[in-house]
Parts: C-alpha cells; structure tokens; sequence
C-alpha cells in the first residue's frame, strides 16, 4: 500500500508530498546525519595512504585547467549520496518484484530517480539501473537483437563509441557489424549515403550518436533511414545528454525507439540510463516472446546483464536529474556550447585545422599533426598537461597506419562550471597554443619543452583556477 500510494504522488509529481510521507514513515530510522558525519576523516585514520592519493587527485584537478569533453564535476549533494548508507543495500530485480527483502526505501528511490529521468528528457519511460552508458547499450541489444543481427554503427574511427561495436567490443562478437562514417573533407554526416548503406546491409539496428563529433546529430533523419530498412533506431547521447535536456540540442527521444546516456558526462553520478518516448509499449520480438518495448529492455536488465542496481549512484541519479529541471542547469547548458563556439573561432582565427570548421556542442576537435612537423595528438596531450592544461588525444577519421593519434579532443563543460565564459576562452586558446608552437618533436612519442614554457603558462593556469576555484 505504501508504493502505491508513492507511485500515485510520484506520477503526479507532487515531490513536496513524497518527501513528507518518507519523513513520517522513516523517522523512525533517525541519526542519519551522525551516522554519515565524519567520512573523509575516518578515512584518513583508516587508510592514510588511500587518504592521501584522493587528497592528491582533489588537488590535480583544483589546479589544472580540464579542457575535456568526456568529463564533467558533480555536485556535493550527488557526493553526498554516493557516499551513503544506500552502497549498502541489495535488491536484484524490479519496484514491488525484489529478490531480496527490505526494499521499501529503495523501490522509493528507484521510482523518484525514473520519474525525474522522464521529467528531464520528457520520456515516456526511463530505465536508472544500468551501472554505465556502455552497459545501456549492451542491456538495448540483447533486448532488441539475436546473435548474429546487423547493427549499422559510426565507426570507432570516426567519432563512434567502442561499445556501439567497435574493434574487440562484446557487440562485434555476438553481432554482425556495419559502419558508416563521415565524410573526408567536411567531417560530416551524410546521411543519404547512411540511407544507401543501410539499404544494403539491411540492419535490425540502427545506432546513431557519437563520442567525437562536434555538429548537430539529425535524429528525425535516422529515425527516417531506419524506418525505410525496417530497423530499430537506438540513439546514444552521452556526450549531449545535458544539451538535450536544456534543448541546446534536438531531443532523440521520440525519434529513436530507446534513447542510451551515461549520466555524469552531463554533471552527475556515474552511471547509465535508457529511456524511450512514444514507442516505449511497442510490441517487440524476444526469445521469450512476444512483449512490449519496456518488458524486454527491464528483462535484458536484471537477469539479463547486470545484478543488483548500484542505490547509491540512483541516489546520485535522482538528485542530479532535479538540478538538471533547474533554470541554472539549462542556462549553464548553453554556456557550455557558447564557450566551445568561442574557442573553436580562437583555434581557427590562430591557424589550427579544427574538423568541420567549429563545433555545435561541447567538443573541439583539431588536427595537431597539420600544425607542426611530427607532432601529434599524444605529445600535444602530455605538453599541455605537463602545463596545466589537461586534454584528450584522439585518431583522426581516415587517419592510416599504426602512427599515434593525431588529433586533440577539448571540450568546456568543466571550465565553464567552474565559472568561465566567452571573454576568458581566448586566453584558454592562447594558453594552449603557445604550448603547441613551443614543442619540439625528436621522434612520434619523445618531446623537448623548454622549462620557461612550461613555467609560464604553469602560472597563468594556477592563476587562473585561484580566480575560478572549484565550487
């Protein structure tokens, strides 16, 4: 009787009544904040040595400059949580279908994080439990797919994600494998040759979404392509999923059958969600049988992939998916995009050969190696960290041969967190390329940096993080 009068007021979303019925039913429990008081310090007197490495990585992130696109910073609450009491708790299966007892608080939690999901993407269905995007996308396949079935995926080379089936990827040995790719000269989708290849290899799924790709994804356009050949459109957004909650960026979710994202890319906890809009009761094919959409992706969950949900990082979930409702949240979404702009023009305007010319999200993407004889992504990645300035390398689509990585992946996510916009992200830009024209290159993985350099530009990101300290 109590979920369901919980499920009621959190379908309502009258969350002021959820919280007052789990204040009267729970006060029992008390001294919760005397139970959870006090964890960095027991942790110091109970292990200085691991004490001491997360003192050293809380210090390496204060004081360096974090131009990454696949990494963001969660809010203290989502701290708070993940550290909780609720790392405790065991529960395989579903709300109200438990293996194991005394869930009551958790089939709660589970059900106000789903609820707020929906909320935030405007779905129709939200599935928190996946422990990771990548687990997301393989719960969608076995739910969607037999061995042996065709995905049609963006190749790995060209801005994919290994888990959409990439080289040595679970989905390459059970499925068979299609890709496309973008175009040679402007990086792009084209997407009737995406609609020709799919004509001819006739996938059962169609993924579309990328972790390297910086222009506007054309979901009603995939959804189209997948519709002509008869497949499954799964859209993966883990590196806009905040863009497309402040809808700084078209919402996949009802153009593609399910939608996947990992969830601290756009600033929570990590972990993985699925969620579906209009076709979420759609009548699907299983091994089991014939059932709805929803019925075969919670079965693909639990037993089909993963065991017990990870309750704190639903938590942490469900409190990241309130601030993301919040004004501030969709504001600082299309900062972030403002910012990558920004720095795009500056990276052009200095020279360098940014892919596609710029960016519409988070994410630049820039060929190093034009930039100066025998550098690459890799040494311009260990320069600029040895800096202060911490990015990501990355092969170059149709890059060839065995040669390191070519390119530089930057994104603005946590810079602007941290409270930067447009007027600072051109000091960003010369930072960086100041670093880049005072390497010197002796073979493909050994540099020279001159140490005034690298001092100089040491001192203008420690002063930079003392004016944009992390909240």
């Amino acid at each position: 009787m109590l979920l369901d009068r919980y499920r009621k007021q959190a379908h309502n979303r009258n969350q002021k009544k959820v919280y007052e019925l789990i204040e009267r039913e729970y006060d029992r429990l008390g001294g919760c904040e005397g139970y959870h008081a006090g964890t960095i310090g027991n942790l110091k007197l109970a292990d200085e040595e691991i004490y001491l490495l997360l003192q050293g990585e809380y210090q390496r992130l204060a004081n360096t400059l974090q131009l990454t696109a696949a990494q963001n910073i969660c809010s203290k609450p989502i701290l708070a949580v993940l550290g909780s009491v609720l790392q405790n708790k065991t529960a395989e299966g579903r709300i109200g279908a438990r293996w194991h007892g005394g869930c009551d608080v958790v089939d709660k939690l589970e059900a106000l994080a789903a609820d707020r999901a929906m909320q935030a993407f405007a779905a129709q269905y939200a599935n928190v439990q996946p422990h990771s995007g990548s687990t997301a996308n393989q719960i969608v396949f076995k739910a969607l797919l037999r061995p042996g079935d065709v995905i049609l995926s963006l190749d790995s080379s060209h801005g994919g994600h290994p888990s959409h089936g990439g080289s040595d990827s679970l989905a390459e040995n059970i499925y068979k494998i299609e890709r496309y790719g973008v175009e040679q000269t402007s990086f792009v989708f084209d997407y009737e040759k995406i609609l020709a290849k799919a004509k001819a290899v006739r996938p059962k799924l169609i993924l579309c979404g990328a972790s390297a790709y910086p222009r506007v994804i054309d979901f009603a356009k995939f959804r189209t392509i997948a519709d002509e050949v008869g497949a499954y459109l799964l859209a993966d957004i883990s590196h806009i999923a905040g863009q497309v909650i402040a809808g700084v960026h078209p919402s996949p979710i009802n153009a593609a059958h399910v939608t996947t994202t990992s969830t601290y890319k756009a600033g929570g906890p990590r972990g993985g969600l699925i969620l579906s809009g209009g076709d979420f009761e759609m009548s699907v094919e299983t091994s089991a049988g014939t059932m709805p959409l929803f019925e075969a992706i919670s079965i693909a969950t639990f037993p089909g992939m993963q065991g017990t949900p990870y309750f704190n990082n639903i938590a942490g979930k469900a409190v990241f998916f309130k601030e993301a409702l919040s004004t501030a949240y969709r504001q600082r979404q299309q900062k972030i995009v403002n910012n990558a702009k920004t720095l795009a023009h500056c990276f052009v305007s200095s020279g360098f050969d940014v892919l596609s010319g710029g960016t519409d999200n988070h994410m630049i993407l820039i060929d190093i190696s034009r930039s100066k004889e025998g550098l690459s992504g890799v040494i311009a990645q260990q320069a600029l960290e040895q800096c202060g300035i911490v990015v990501d390398s990355f092969r170059l689509p149709f890059q060839r041969g065995e040669m390191p990585a070519a390119g530089v992946r930057l994104g603005t996510p946590i810079v602007t967190m941290r409270g930067m916009g447009p007027e600072h992200m051109s000091t960003l830009a010369k930072m960086t390329s100041d670093v880049l024209k005072e390497i010197n290159t002796n073979c493909p993985d050994k540099y020279d940096l001159k140490q005034e350099t690298s001092s100089k530009i040491r001192d203008m990101v420690g002063d930079i993080c003392r004016r944009f300290s992390l909240a």
